[in-house]
Protein backbone atom coordinates (compact mmCIF):
# COMPACT_ATOMS: atom_id res chain seq x y z
CA UNK A 1 0.00 0.00 0.00
CA UNK A 2 2.38 2.28 1.17
CA UNK A 3 5.42 1.63 -1.61
CA UNK A 4 2.81 2.24 -4.54
CA UNK A 5 1.30 4.91 -3.24
CA UNK A 6 4.62 6.40 -2.85
CA UNK A 7 5.48 5.49 -6.34
CA UNK A 8 2.48 7.03 -7.57
CA UNK A 9 2.99 10.58 -5.06
CA UNK A 10 6.79 10.62 -6.89
CA UNK A 11 6.23 13.11 -9.10
CA UNK A 12 5.41 15.68 -5.91
CA UNK A 13 9.00 16.08 -5.53
CA UNK A 14 9.76 16.02 -9.49
CA UNK A 15 7.01 18.30 -11.05
CA UNK A 16 8.06 21.42 -9.61
CA UNK A 17 11.55 20.96 -10.96
CA UNK A 18 10.72 19.54 -14.14
CA UNK A 19 8.35 22.15 -15.45
CA UNK A 20 11.27 25.27 -14.50
CA UNK A 21 13.96 23.14 -16.42
CA UNK A 22 11.63 22.58 -19.24
CA UNK A 23 10.45 26.24 -19.93
CA UNK A 24 13.94 28.17 -18.66
CA UNK A 25 15.29 26.28 -22.11
CA UNK A 26 13.62 29.14 -23.87
CA UNK A 27 11.81 31.17 -21.71
CA UNK A 28 13.00 33.27 -18.91
CA UNK A 29 12.18 32.66 -15.21
CA UNK A 30 9.35 34.84 -15.07
CA UNK A 31 7.44 32.24 -17.33
CA UNK A 32 8.19 29.87 -15.62
CA UNK A 33 7.06 30.86 -12.46
CA UNK A 34 3.92 31.22 -14.39
CA UNK A 35 3.73 28.07 -15.69
CA UNK A 36 4.21 26.76 -12.05
CA UNK A 37 0.97 28.89 -10.68
CA UNK A 38 -1.19 27.47 -13.17
CA UNK A 39 -0.41 23.82 -12.27
CA UNK A 40 -0.42 24.71 -8.70
CA UNK A 41 -3.72 26.46 -9.23
CA UNK A 42 -5.02 23.65 -10.83
CA UNK A 43 -4.19 21.61 -7.80
CA UNK A 44 -5.43 23.71 -5.58
CA UNK A 45 -9.41 23.11 -7.55
CA UNK A 46 -8.87 19.51 -8.51
CA UNK A 47 -8.10 18.59 -4.53
CA UNK A 48 -11.26 18.79 -2.95
CA UNK A 49 -13.42 18.62 -5.84
CA UNK A 50 -11.59 15.12 -7.38
CA UNK A 51 -11.32 13.57 -3.77
CA UNK A 52 -15.00 14.47 -3.43
CA UNK A 53 -15.55 12.62 -6.56
CA UNK A 54 -13.55 9.94 -5.20
CA UNK A 55 -16.05 9.57 -2.06
CA UNK A 56 -19.24 9.32 -3.79
CA UNK A 57 -18.39 7.52 -7.10
CA UNK A 58 -15.17 5.28 -5.32
CA UNK A 59 -11.73 5.67 -4.98
CA UNK A 60 -10.13 3.10 -7.69
CA UNK A 61 -12.13 4.76 -10.29
CA UNK A 62 -11.12 8.59 -10.09
CA UNK A 63 -7.66 7.32 -9.36
CA UNK A 64 -7.58 5.41 -12.57
CA UNK A 65 -8.68 7.95 -14.43
CA UNK A 66 -7.07 10.70 -13.23
CA UNK A 67 -4.07 8.91 -13.57
CA UNK A 68 -4.31 8.49 -17.46
CA UNK A 69 -4.94 12.01 -18.45
CA UNK A 70 -2.33 12.96 -15.98
CA UNK A 71 0.47 10.49 -17.58
CA UNK A 72 -1.21 11.74 -21.12
CA UNK A 73 -1.11 15.48 -20.43
CA UNK A 74 2.50 15.46 -19.11
CA UNK A 75 3.41 13.55 -22.08
CA UNK A 76 1.97 16.37 -24.19
CA UNK A 77 3.89 18.75 -22.13
CA UNK A 78 7.22 16.81 -23.14
CA UNK A 79 6.46 16.80 -26.48
CA UNK A 80 5.21 20.17 -27.51
CA UNK A 81 7.38 22.83 -28.59
CA UNK A 82 8.08 25.02 -24.89
CA UNK A 83 6.03 27.77 -25.99
CA UNK A 84 5.03 29.80 -23.07
CA UNK A 85 1.18 29.55 -23.47
CA UNK A 86 1.03 26.57 -24.27
CA UNK A 87 2.98 25.19 -21.80
CA UNK A 88 0.70 27.74 -19.14
CA UNK A 89 -2.42 25.97 -20.67
CA UNK A 90 -0.94 22.30 -20.45
CA UNK A 91 0.31 22.67 -16.52
CA UNK A 92 -3.21 24.05 -16.18
CA UNK A 93 -4.78 20.52 -17.18
CA UNK A 94 -2.28 19.01 -15.56
CA UNK A 95 -3.06 20.23 -12.36
CA UNK A 96 -6.62 19.79 -12.93
CA UNK A 97 -5.96 16.20 -13.35
CA UNK A 98 -3.55 15.65 -10.51
CA UNK A 99 -4.91 12.43 -8.83
CA UNK A 100 -5.56 12.57 -5.61
CA UNK A 101 -3.56 9.76 -3.88
CA UNK A 102 -2.41 11.66 -0.54
CA UNK A 103 -5.79 12.22 -0.08
CA UNK A 104 -6.98 8.95 -0.96
CA UNK A 105 -4.12 7.07 1.28
CA UNK A 106 -4.63 9.40 4.09
CA UNK A 107 -8.65 8.57 4.22
CA UNK A 108 -8.02 4.91 3.83
CA UNK A 109 -5.02 4.45 6.59
CA UNK A 110 -6.31 4.44 9.93
CA UNK A 111 -9.57 2.61 8.88
CA UNK A 112 -6.75 -0.36 6.59
CA UNK A 113 -4.31 -0.15 10.34
CA UNK A 114 -7.27 0.53 13.29
CA UNK A 115 -7.57 4.14 15.11
CA UNK A 116 -5.06 2.29 17.77
CA UNK A 117 -2.44 2.54 15.38
CA UNK A 118 -3.42 5.60 13.83
CA UNK A 119 -0.47 7.82 15.07
CA UNK A 120 1.88 4.85 13.79
CA UNK A 121 0.55 4.93 10.57
CA UNK A 122 0.03 8.61 9.61
CA UNK A 123 3.91 9.44 11.26
CA UNK A 124 4.99 6.52 8.73
CA UNK A 125 3.12 8.06 5.98
CA UNK A 126 4.75 11.66 7.09
CA UNK A 127 7.74 10.15 6.86
CA UNK A 128 7.60 8.49 3.37
CA UNK A 129 6.16 11.72 2.11
CA UNK A 130 9.78 12.94 3.41
CA UNK A 131 11.30 10.89 0.88
CA UNK A 132 9.64 11.99 -2.04
CA UNK A 133 10.71 15.98 -1.37
CA UNK A 134 14.02 14.43 -0.73
CA UNK A 135 14.73 12.02 -3.69
CA UNK A 136 12.48 13.63 -5.64
CA UNK A 137 14.94 16.70 -7.34
CA UNK A 138 18.01 14.57 -7.48
CA UNK A 139 15.88 12.29 -9.62
CA UNK A 140 14.67 15.30 -11.95
CA UNK A 141 18.22 15.75 -12.13
CA UNK A 142 18.95 12.29 -13.55
CA UNK A 143 16.72 12.48 -16.01
CA UNK A 144 17.18 15.70 -17.59
CA UNK A 145 20.74 15.02 -17.52
CA UNK A 146 20.08 11.47 -19.33
CA UNK A 147 16.95 13.07 -22.00
CA UNK A 148 16.84 16.75 -21.48
CA UNK A 149 13.99 18.62 -19.32
CA UNK A 150 11.20 16.57 -21.18
CA UNK A 151 12.10 13.49 -20.28
CA UNK A 152 12.21 14.46 -16.35
CA UNK A 153 8.48 15.61 -17.14
CA UNK A 154 7.70 12.81 -19.45
CA UNK A 155 8.96 10.57 -16.11
CA UNK A 156 6.81 12.41 -13.95
CA UNK A 157 3.48 11.70 -16.08
CA UNK A 158 5.13 8.18 -16.26
CA UNK A 159 5.57 7.62 -12.39
CA UNK A 160 1.57 8.83 -11.82
CA UNK A 161 0.41 6.41 -14.14
CA UNK A 162 2.41 3.32 -12.55
CA UNK A 163 2.10 4.20 -8.97
CA UNK A 164 -1.55 4.46 -9.36
CA UNK A 165 -2.49 1.66 -11.19
CA UNK A 166 -0.62 -0.49 -8.87
CA UNK A 167 -2.29 1.06 -5.81
CA UNK A 168 -5.29 0.42 -7.12
CA UNK A 169 -5.12 -3.13 -7.61
CA UNK A 170 -4.86 -3.62 -3.41
CA UNK A 171 -8.06 -4.21 -1.52
CA UNK A 172 -7.46 -1.08 0.96
CA UNK A 173 -8.25 1.61 -2.28
CA UNK A 174 -11.97 1.44 -0.86
CA UNK A 175 -11.54 0.62 2.35
CA UNK A 176 -14.36 2.83 4.73
CA UNK A 177 -14.82 2.80 8.79
CA UNK A 178 -17.72 0.33 9.78
CA UNK A 179 -21.28 1.36 9.44
CA UNK A 180 -19.87 4.67 7.09
CA UNK A 181 -21.89 5.36 3.47
CA UNK A 182 -20.68 3.74 0.93
CA UNK A 183 -20.48 6.92 -1.06
CA UNK A 184 -20.96 10.78 0.01
CA UNK A 185 -24.13 11.84 -1.27
CA UNK A 186 -23.23 16.11 0.36
CA UNK A 187 -21.72 18.57 -1.63
CA UNK A 188 -19.19 21.21 0.36
CA UNK A 189 -21.07 19.51 3.93
CA UNK A 190 -17.06 18.74 4.97
CA UNK A 191 -16.07 22.41 5.46
CA UNK A 192 -19.62 22.66 7.80
CA UNK A 193 -17.97 19.89 9.85
CA UNK A 194 -17.32 21.36 13.65
CA UNK A 195 -13.51 22.19 14.50
CA UNK A 196 -12.65 21.39 9.99
CA UNK A 197 -12.10 24.84 9.44
CA UNK A 198 -9.63 25.67 12.37
CA UNK A 199 -7.51 22.51 11.32
CA UNK A 200 -7.94 23.83 7.46
CA UNK A 201 -6.49 27.25 8.73
CA UNK A 202 -3.93 25.53 11.30
CA UNK A 203 -2.70 23.83 8.29
CA UNK A 204 -1.79 26.67 6.31
CA UNK A 205 -0.57 28.48 8.63
CA UNK A 206 2.12 25.24 9.42
CA UNK A 207 2.55 24.98 5.52
CA UNK A 208 3.35 28.36 5.50
CA UNK A 209 6.09 27.61 7.88
CA UNK A 210 7.72 25.35 6.04
CA UNK A 211 7.84 27.30 3.02
CA UNK A 212 9.71 30.28 4.36
CA UNK A 213 12.00 28.46 6.38
CA UNK A 214 12.72 26.82 3.03
CA UNK A 215 13.85 29.50 1.25
CA UNK A 216 15.41 31.54 4.81
CA UNK A 217 17.65 28.38 5.07
CA UNK A 218 19.09 28.28 1.24
CA UNK A 219 19.22 32.63 1.77
CA UNK A 220 21.16 32.34 4.85
CA UNK A 221 23.92 29.20 2.80
CA UNK A 222 24.34 31.60 -0.11
CA UNK A 223 23.41 35.37 -0.42
CA UNK A 224 23.36 35.49 -3.50
CA UNK A 225 22.44 32.23 -5.61
CA UNK A 226 21.47 28.79 -4.62
CA UNK A 227 24.18 26.09 -4.81
CA UNK A 228 24.31 22.18 -3.90
CA UNK A 229 25.47 23.22 -0.07
CA UNK A 230 21.74 24.47 0.16
CA UNK A 231 20.47 21.47 -0.58
CA UNK A 232 22.77 19.13 1.49
CA UNK A 233 21.72 21.69 5.20
CA UNK A 234 18.23 21.46 3.51
CA UNK A 235 18.56 17.61 3.25
CA UNK A 236 20.00 17.52 6.76
CA UNK A 237 16.50 19.11 7.96
CA UNK A 238 14.60 16.15 5.86
CA UNK A 239 17.15 13.49 7.51
CA UNK A 240 15.85 14.92 11.26
CA UNK A 241 12.08 14.58 10.14
CA UNK A 242 12.53 11.35 9.89
CA UNK A 243 14.19 10.57 12.76
CA UNK A 244 11.51 12.70 14.46
CA UNK A 245 8.58 10.78 12.59
CA UNK A 246 9.85 7.28 13.63
CA UNK A 247 10.15 8.57 16.60
CA UNK A 248 6.55 10.11 16.77
CA UNK A 249 5.22 6.57 15.68
CA UNK A 250 6.87 4.59 18.44
CA UNK A 251 4.57 6.34 20.99
CA UNK A 252 1.15 5.38 20.65
CA UNK A 253 0.45 5.40 23.92
CA UNK A 254 1.16 9.05 25.30
CA UNK A 255 -1.47 11.57 24.23
CA UNK A 256 0.84 14.44 22.51
CA UNK A 257 -1.06 17.81 21.62
CA UNK A 258 -0.87 19.42 18.14
CA UNK A 259 0.21 22.82 20.26
CA UNK A 260 2.88 21.61 22.16
CA UNK A 261 4.44 20.45 18.87
CA UNK A 262 3.91 23.37 16.97
CA UNK A 263 5.56 25.32 19.77
CA UNK A 264 8.30 23.36 19.37
CA UNK A 265 8.85 23.76 16.12
CA UNK A 266 8.46 27.52 16.32
CA UNK A 267 11.44 27.48 18.84
CA UNK A 268 13.33 25.40 16.72
CA UNK A 269 12.78 28.27 13.46
CA UNK A 270 13.62 31.34 16.27
CA UNK A 271 16.99 29.12 17.02
CA UNK A 272 17.75 28.58 13.20
CA UNK A 273 17.46 32.77 12.89
CA UNK A 274 20.45 33.03 15.18
CA UNK A 275 22.89 30.54 13.25
CA UNK A 276 26.20 32.25 13.84
CA UNK A 277 27.71 29.96 10.93
CA UNK A 278 26.94 27.28 8.10
CA UNK A 279 28.25 24.65 10.45
CA UNK A 280 25.71 25.39 13.89
CA UNK A 281 23.18 26.12 10.95
CA UNK A 282 23.35 22.80 9.73
CA UNK A 283 22.66 20.98 13.65
CA UNK A 284 20.24 23.35 14.20
CA UNK A 285 18.09 22.77 10.42
CA UNK A 286 18.82 18.66 12.10
CA UNK A 287 17.47 19.21 15.66
CA UNK A 288 14.56 21.59 13.71
CA UNK A 289 13.84 18.83 11.67
CA UNK A 290 12.99 16.25 14.40
CA UNK A 291 9.62 18.25 15.05
CA UNK A 292 8.47 18.53 11.36
CA UNK A 293 7.10 14.88 10.75
CA UNK A 294 5.50 14.54 13.99
CA UNK A 295 4.32 17.85 14.00
CA UNK A 296 2.32 16.58 10.36
CA UNK A 297 0.91 13.75 11.07
CA UNK A 298 -0.44 14.73 14.31
CA UNK A 299 -2.36 17.29 12.24
CA UNK A 300 -2.91 14.34 9.96
CA UNK A 301 -4.45 12.41 13.22
CA UNK A 302 -6.97 15.57 13.90
CA UNK A 303 -8.29 15.94 11.00
CA UNK A 304 -9.08 12.45 10.69
CA UNK A 305 -10.54 12.37 14.19
CA UNK A 306 -12.86 15.37 13.04
CA UNK A 307 -13.51 13.91 8.92
CA UNK A 308 -17.08 11.98 8.52
CA UNK A 309 -16.47 9.05 7.32
CA UNK A 310 -18.36 9.35 4.33
CA UNK A 311 -16.28 11.76 3.25
CA UNK A 312 -12.93 11.22 4.61
CA UNK A 313 -11.17 11.73 1.25
CA UNK A 314 -12.71 14.78 0.29
CA UNK A 315 -10.93 16.60 3.66
CA UNK A 316 -7.72 15.26 3.10
CA UNK A 317 -8.19 16.83 -0.40
CA UNK A 318 -9.41 20.26 1.44
CA UNK A 319 -5.93 19.53 3.10
CA UNK A 320 -4.15 19.48 0.08
CA UNK A 321 -5.49 23.10 -0.74
CA UNK A 322 -4.60 24.69 2.34
CA UNK A 323 -1.04 22.83 1.74
CA UNK A 324 -0.79 24.96 -1.63
CA UNK A 325 -2.17 28.20 0.24
CA UNK A 326 0.13 27.88 2.36
CA UNK A 327 3.19 27.36 0.50
CA UNK A 328 2.07 30.42 -1.61
CA UNK A 329 2.02 32.64 1.10
CA UNK A 330 5.11 31.85 2.70
CA UNK A 331 7.39 31.78 -0.92
CA UNK A 332 5.64 35.08 -1.52
CA UNK A 333 6.36 36.80 1.70
CA UNK A 334 10.04 34.97 1.99
CA UNK A 335 10.63 36.39 -1.39
CA UNK A 336 9.59 39.78 0.21
CA UNK A 337 11.20 40.16 3.34
CA UNK A 338 14.62 38.32 1.78
CA UNK A 339 14.74 40.94 -0.89
CA UNK A 340 13.89 43.62 1.53
CA UNK A 341 15.55 42.63 4.92
CA UNK A 342 17.84 39.81 5.68
CA UNK A 343 17.84 35.98 4.49
CA UNK A 344 17.17 35.93 8.50
CA UNK A 345 14.00 37.84 7.88
CA UNK A 346 11.88 34.70 6.56
CA UNK A 347 13.03 32.50 9.53
CA UNK A 348 11.23 35.00 11.64
CA UNK A 349 8.58 34.95 9.67
CA UNK A 350 8.37 30.98 9.96
CA UNK A 351 8.81 31.19 13.81
CA UNK A 352 5.45 33.45 13.65
CA UNK A 353 3.01 31.44 11.93
CA UNK A 354 4.25 28.55 13.80
CA UNK A 355 3.24 30.06 16.94
CA UNK A 356 0.21 31.33 15.20
CA UNK A 357 -0.89 28.05 14.40
CA UNK A 358 0.11 26.87 18.07
CA UNK A 359 -2.53 29.57 18.88
CA UNK A 360 -5.26 29.17 16.45
CA UNK A 361 -5.36 25.46 17.10
CA UNK A 362 -7.49 25.45 20.55
CA UNK A 363 -10.06 26.93 21.69
CA UNK A 364 -9.51 30.48 23.64
CA UNK A 365 -10.59 30.77 27.29
CA UNK A 366 -11.49 33.99 28.45
CA UNK A 367 -8.51 35.38 29.62
CA UNK A 368 -6.54 34.12 26.55
CA UNK A 369 -7.09 37.26 24.13
CA UNK A 370 -5.46 39.08 26.96
CA UNK A 371 -2.70 37.14 27.22
CA UNK A 372 -2.25 36.46 23.55
CA UNK A 373 -2.27 40.42 23.01
CA UNK A 374 0.57 40.93 25.56
CA UNK A 375 2.66 38.48 23.98
CA UNK A 376 2.41 39.85 20.27
CA UNK A 377 3.30 42.96 21.46
CA UNK A 378 6.21 41.41 22.71
CA UNK A 379 6.87 39.92 19.61
CA UNK A 380 6.30 43.39 17.76
CA UNK A 381 9.24 44.81 20.05
CA UNK A 382 11.50 42.25 19.46
CA UNK A 383 10.68 42.69 16.00
CA UNK A 384 11.26 46.18 16.37
CA UNK A 385 14.67 45.51 17.78
CA UNK A 386 16.58 42.76 15.46
CA UNK A 387 15.15 45.35 12.27
CA UNK A 388 18.13 47.39 12.46
CA UNK A 389 20.26 44.14 12.30
CA UNK A 390 18.37 42.51 9.30
CA UNK A 391 18.98 45.86 7.49
CA UNK A 392 22.92 45.82 8.54
CA UNK A 393 23.41 42.25 7.43
CA UNK A 394 22.14 43.05 3.65
CA UNK A 395 24.90 45.35 3.57
CA UNK A 396 27.25 42.60 4.31
CA UNK A 397 30.16 41.99 1.35
CA UNK A 398 28.56 39.46 -0.95
CA UNK A 399 31.24 36.48 -0.38
CA UNK A 400 28.21 33.82 -0.26
CA UNK A 401 29.13 33.60 3.71
CA UNK A 402 26.65 34.21 6.27
CA UNK A 403 27.50 37.61 8.18
CA UNK A 404 29.09 37.48 12.31
CA UNK A 405 27.19 38.28 14.90
CA UNK A 406 30.12 40.52 16.46
CA UNK A 407 28.81 44.06 15.81
CA UNK A 408 25.10 43.06 17.05
CA UNK A 409 24.39 45.15 20.17
CA UNK A 410 22.93 43.07 23.47
CA UNK A 411 19.22 43.45 23.61
CA UNK A 412 17.17 43.47 26.97
CA UNK A 413 15.83 40.54 28.66
CA UNK A 414 12.26 39.92 27.48
CA UNK A 415 9.76 40.38 31.01
CA UNK A 416 10.47 36.97 33.31
CA UNK A 417 6.65 37.01 33.86
CA UNK A 418 5.53 36.90 29.84
CA UNK A 419 7.43 33.62 29.56
CA UNK A 420 5.72 31.90 32.56
CA UNK A 421 2.10 32.58 30.94
CA UNK A 422 0.85 29.84 28.40
CA UNK A 423 -1.05 31.64 25.67
CA UNK A 424 -3.19 28.28 25.04
CA UNK A 425 -6.04 26.44 26.41
CA UNK A 426 -6.24 23.05 28.12
CA UNK A 427 -8.32 21.33 26.21
CA UNK A 428 -8.51 18.24 24.99
CA UNK A 429 -10.49 18.83 21.40
CA UNK A 430 -8.34 16.93 19.51
CA UNK A 431 -4.83 14.16 19.67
Amino acid sequence: MLATSVVGRFSQGMTGLALMMLTTERSTYAVASVVSTAAAVGGFVAGPVLSRLADRYGRRRVLVITAVLYASTMGVLAAVPPQPLVLTALSLVAGLCTPPMTAAVRAALPVFVGQERRRSAFALESTAQELIFVLGPPATALCASLGGPPLAVATCGLLVLVGTLGYTRGPYVEVRAPHAPETSTGGGHVLRTPGMGRVLVTAGLVFASLSGQTLGVVAMVDSQHVSPRAGLVLACGSLGSLVGGLAYGALRGRPIRFRHLSLALSAGLVALAFAPDTRALVVLVFLWGLTVAPTISCLLEWLSSLAPPESATEAFGWLSSALIVGNSLGSLLGGVLITTYDARAPIAMAAGFALLAALVSEEWQARTPIVAARGLALLAGRVRQLLPRFRRRAAVASDGTMPSRTDQSPTPPADAASSRTNPCSERQDHP
